[in-house]
């Protein structure tokens, strides 16, 4: 359906890609964070309002996976925890990461991941070019089941126009992989 395309990949991961590719990291990595909190958004239950601690984990667990020679590979609870570092304190550390409930995460401009539980088994340094890019591949992973799974479709089209949007935003047609 064209309207998953145009909301979510055309405007959400195209404002990603456009920020992470002109060096605008920090805001590409809060872009994708408070976009995978919209992904939980559209998948919770038809009756609950505000998405959930358990929502955004799940849409981890189910969707998120990094390539398997990575050496971290993602975990609902270690990405709950760096969503609530950046969006409760615009930091490395959450209250979550504090009680070693979860990792902390680091960001660099490298391709790939950096963890080695030998070292330090709470402190993981993540691609940003590569998490931006898993989050896109689960995106296509999440719009690829709405196609086939009725009741995700209907939690989806109730909620998904309201997401935020610019209305009749001038963009070319989008490719965000690379």
């Amino acid at each position: 359906d064209f309207m998953y395309k145009d909301i979510i990949v055309d405007s959400i991961c195209f404002d990603i890609k456009k920020a992470r590719d002109n060096g605008i990291l920090a805001g590409s990595i809060i872009l994708t964070i408070s976009a995978i909190d919209a992904m939980a958004f559209l998948t919770m239950p038809l009756t609950q309002k505000e998405v959930q601690k358990k929502d955004y984990i799940e849409w981890i667990d189910k969707y998120m996976k990094a390539a398997p020679n990575q050496s971290y590979q993602y975990k609902g609870i270690d990405l709950y925890g760096a969503r609530c570092g950046i969006l409760h304190r615009y930091g490395m550390v959450s209250a979550l990461s504090e009680k070693g409930i979860c990792k902390v995460f680091g960001y660099h401009d490298g391709s790939e991941h950096v963890y080695n539980s030998n070292k330090d088994k709470d402190m993981v340094m993540i691609s940003v070019k590569r998490f931006t890019n898993d989050f896109f591949t689960a995106v296509e992973k999440f719009l690829q089941e709405i196609g086939a799974n009725k009741e995700l479709k209907s939690k989806v089209d109730n909620r998904l126009l309201s997401l935020f949007m610019i209305i009749g935003r001038n963009k070319k047609k989008v490719q965000v992989r690379g």
